[in-house]
């Protein structure tokens, strides 16, 4: 009896152990599943991010590209600026040279106007603002004439004085 008894006790002993195998097979089972789906979501993460490294390289080559065509537009229209620039410096040069030649009164009337000729001719004249109103507001400062503005104004007040005559 004692040996059934031991063997019963043995096989009791041993049923609970497996059944404390089986509980603890079950959790662990759980755990592994939790972990492969963890798995699948993480390999699912990184090929995203693998895919949005990709568009965002290819729209940085992009924005490297536009940059390159605005950069090259930008000094193409600074280069023609500067050509206009020298251009128009070159005629304003050519147009004081001439406005000094046309400048110079004809021999007849040297001759009328000596003193004239001989006095300094100022760099700039002033211009007066035309009249305001008394109720208006006050005037404002007078302007500077360039020195092509007042040889252009001498030569048309001289026309305007020949067509008068």
């Amino acid at each position: 009896m004692q040996n059934t008894v031991l063997g019963i006790f043995m096989d009791l002993m041993m049923a609970g152990l497996l059944l404390a195998t089986i509980i603890y097979c079950l959790r662990l089972n759980k755990r592994i599943k939790v972990l492969q789906d963890s798995k699948s979501e993480l390999a699912r993460i990184i090929r995203e991010f693998d895919e949005s490294t990709q568009r965002a390289t290819q729209n940085i080559n992009e924005i490297h590209a536009a940059t390159n065509r605005i950069s090259e537009n930008i000094q193409h229209k600074i280069d023609k600026a500067n050509y206009l620039a020298n251009d128009l410096e070159m005629m304003i040069e050519k147009g004081n040279k001439m406005a000094g030649k046309v400048d110079m009164p004809p021999v007849r009337q040297q001759r009328a106007e000596p003193q004239q000729q001989a006095a300094p001719r100022p760099a700039a004249h002033r211009i007066p603002e035309p009249e305001a109103p008394a109720e208006q507001a006050p005037r404002r400062p007078l302007r500077m004439r360039s020195r092509a503005e007042q040889d252009l104004m001498n030569l048309m007040g001289a026309k305007n004085n020949d067509e008068s005559r």
